[in-house]
């Protein structure tokens, strides 16, 4: 796998296990969700992974961003490289780790967020379900959105901080509608918290995750065949 991560496995090795790939915000690296990972579903493979991009010194970012009034203009190359970046990584973890392809989910924060949604518009089929932390839809990739049909088995949990200075509400109520529209079943709530990933939060997420992968188990799925 070409970005660089750090690996939480299960706590019991299982064949094909739900794989959660964790995306941090700009300026992060793949050790920010530590606190995390401690209460994650002690089933899941948990990949946390760096973006490609050095923007300070240990601090990496998945696309630049200038900000021009009220305007906000990415760097439109950068963020299509992340994308088909963890597209990639999602396609070699499940080979080189044997997880589970019909259980993938991502969890990203802020620029991880909005990354995560991307991936979720534009490639549906290798996702199960997706947290998204104080992130937005980007425009460019509302237009590029799969039909309904392809988008109907996801599942979305979108947290939003009620203080949130970086992101606005206004954004974080547009993604849900958006999600909405185009028939994915979803989860929306704001927290009394700023532009951060609050306890509450990480409680709401870890309990969303363990409730789909029940979900999953309880439908009694067909054993995958490779």
């Amino acid at each position: 796998m070409q970005l660089t991560y750090t690996c939480r496995a299960p706590a019991r090795i299982t064949h094909r296990p739900p794989l959660l790939v964790l995306l941090h915000g700009v300026g992060g690296n793949e050790t920010g969700f530590e606190r995390l990972l401690s209460q994650l579903d002690p089933r899941l493979l948990a990949l946390c992974v760096r973006a490609p991009f050095e923007n300070t010194p240990g601090g990496y970012r998945w696309f630049d961003v200038s900000f021009s009034g009220r305007s906000v203009d990415i760097d439109v190359e950068e963020a299509e490289h992340s994308r088909l970046a963890v597209i990639q990584f999602i396609n070699d973890a499940v080979m080189g780790f044997g997880a589970d392809p019909r259980r993938v989910y991502l969890l990203g924060f802020s620029q991880g967020a909005t990354l995560a949604y991307s991936i979720g518009l534009t490639a549906p089929a290798r996702l199960r379900g997706i947290v998204g932390i104080g992130g937005r839809v980007l425009p460019e990739i509302a237009a590029q959105a799969a039909p309904m049909s392809a988008l109907r088995h996801l599942t979305l949990l979108i947290q939003h901080g009620a203080r949130d200075p970086v992101m606005s509400l206004e954004r974080a109520r547009a993604t849900r509608d958006l999600f909405v529209d185009l028939g994915v079943m979803l989860g929306y709530r704001e927290y009394p918290a700023a532009h951060e990933l609050s306890a509450e939060m990480a409680d709401d997420a870890c309990e969303f995750l363990s409730t789909q992968i029940d979900r999953f188990e309880r439908a009694g799925a067909p054993p995958f065949v490779a």
